[in-house]
């Protein structure tokens, strides 16, 4: 059985890695509607719009261009990022998910003992495809 360890995940924005995240987390859902008729023992759903939102929690780099692109895509809004989630890593033929999102929370929190750390939180716009590393 093949698994995939954590530490050989990539989350870019756009072509940009971001540095230091410590986990990433991806939902994506299906809508589904009721279509039961009177009569019907069981219920019947048909499925309707799918979407997908995630999040990313990090230590803070002021300085790394990816998450400065994330902190400016939150500024009252801001523009669409491209997000690329490698969960076994960026080598050749292994498989990825990417989708545009708008960045809808950023979350700051620094401690006297600790490190700056941030979370984001995004909701997808379009859909969320799954695509393999070349």
């Amino acid at each position: 059985m093949t698994i995939s360890t954590g530490y050989e995940a990539v989350f870019k924005v756009g072509t940009d890695i971001v540095g230091q995240v410590s986990s990433f987390t991806i939902n994506k859902t299906l809508e589904t509607v009721d279509v039961s008729t009177i009569g019907v023992v069981s219920k019947q759903f048909v499925s309707t719009l799918e979407g997908w939102s995630g999040s990313a929690n990090m230590f803070f780099d002021p300085t790394d261009t990816a998450s400065i692109a994330i902190l400016a895509a939150c500024v009252g809004g801001g523009p669409q990022i491209t997000c690329n989630f490698y969960i076994n890593g960026t080598v050749a033929a292994d498989k990825y998910y990417y989708g545009d999102a708008y960045v809808t929370a950023f979350d700051q929190d620094t401690t006297a003992a600790g490190v700056a750390e941030a979370s984001i939180s995004f909701t997808g716009t379009g859909p969320l495809t799954q695509g393999t590393q070349v």
